[in-house]
């Protein structure tokens, strides 16, 4: 498990069998899908989204824990399959530091592969489905990032693209997983209707914080500690929040850019310089820090319970990450 669970032994437990739940539900007969469906649990990440799921199971009176670690498994696999399908669309050839799927067992595997994990998702819920909506909430949590997906093909390389679409598009594709594993969380474990809507306000404003500091971590780590594909985005036509702000500074180098095919390291080196000096990582790392602000404030509204320290601890540290 990740160093970031160490803090929460009790938490770290609870994800390490959620994780085996998980590993041990993937079978299927075709072996290439079926390795590449396991490979992505392998190199798992940190495991944020069912953490945080986790955590707000244990606020309400209702909670089963076995329940809880479903649910909580439901919300990763769903997660992890829409990122083998953003890595196909990405042509991204790095995740979490290793090869991508559909790098490694090429796009076909990566697209059965993901298709068989949102299968997943409905099997481990199914015997819940009189008791928790869990599945509707699935459903919705899906149409909404897909949503948001499409709301990013549609403004890719658009140059004239608002930052009020930009984070229209970052609320669906990011935000929505977040609000949904605050929300399934909740209603796991049976909080109020009110208690259930503030948690899935809160998991809005936790993750617009978090794809905006993992759009400056793009343009200020180097490839070995980002674990990802530099400039993946902007190859893409993928314009994030430093780009945005920077590009109100300074118009026609960012122009000049976007005309490009592909970058070099010097390209890379020339726009981290003016990304500083027009301060577009200062008004994006501003931003991220109000949208945090606003999740901190909400969760103060949350039952008095021991789990309520963990989640505000989590969320500090979280939104913290060196930029």
């Amino acid at each position: 498990m990740h160093p970031l669970w160490d803090e929460y032994p009790v938490l770290k437990e609870e994800l390490s069998e959620t994780k085996k739940l998980i590993y041990n539900k993937i079978f299927i007969r075709n072996k290439q899908v079926n390795d590449a469906a396991k490979h992505i649990f392998e190199a798992s990440g940190k495991m944020v989204r069912p953490a945080y799921a986790l955590l707000f199971s244990r606020l309400g009176p209702d909670s089963q824990a076995e329940r809880a670690k479903v649910v909580a498994a439901s919300i990763e696999i769903f997660h992890n399959a829409t990122l083998l399908h953003d890595d196909i669309v990405d042509e991204g050839a790095i995740r979490r530091g290793s090869p991508t799927i559909q790098a490694a067992y090429g796009k076909k595997a990566a697209v059965y592969a993901g298709d068989f994990l949102l299968s997943i998702c409905f099997r481990i819920t199914h015997p819940y489905r009189i008791e928790l909506d869990v599945q509707g909430i699935l459903t919705r949590a899906m149409e909404r990032v897909i949503g948001g997906e499409l709301h990013q093909l549609n403004q890719s390389f658009n140059e004239e693209i608002t930052m009020r679409r930009y984070l229209t598009q970052i609320r669906g594709k990011t935000a929505e997983l977040f609000a949904l594993s605050c929300y399934a969380g909740a209603m796991e474990s049976g909080m109020s209707e009110k208690d259930q809507w503030v948690s899935y306000r809160i998991g809005v404003q936790v993750g617009m914080a978090f794809q905006l500091l993992d759009d400056l971590l793009e343009y200020t780590q180097e490839e070995s500690s980002w674990g990802k594909s530099l400039f993946q985005d902007l190859s893409n036509g993928v314009y994030t929040a430093p780009i945005l702000f920077a590009m109100e500074k300074d118009p026609e180098f960012f122009k000049a850019q976007f005309a490009k095919e592909s970058y070099t390291q010097e390209d890379l080196s020339l726009i981290r310089k003016v990304l500083t000096e027009t301060k577009g990582l200062d008004a994006a790392l501003k931003l991220a820090e109000r949208y945090t602000d606003k999740a901190l404030k909400l969760i103060q509204q949350l039952p008095e319970e021991e789990s309520k320290k963990d989640i505000e601890q989590l969320t500090r540290t979280l939104l913290s990450r060196d930029v």
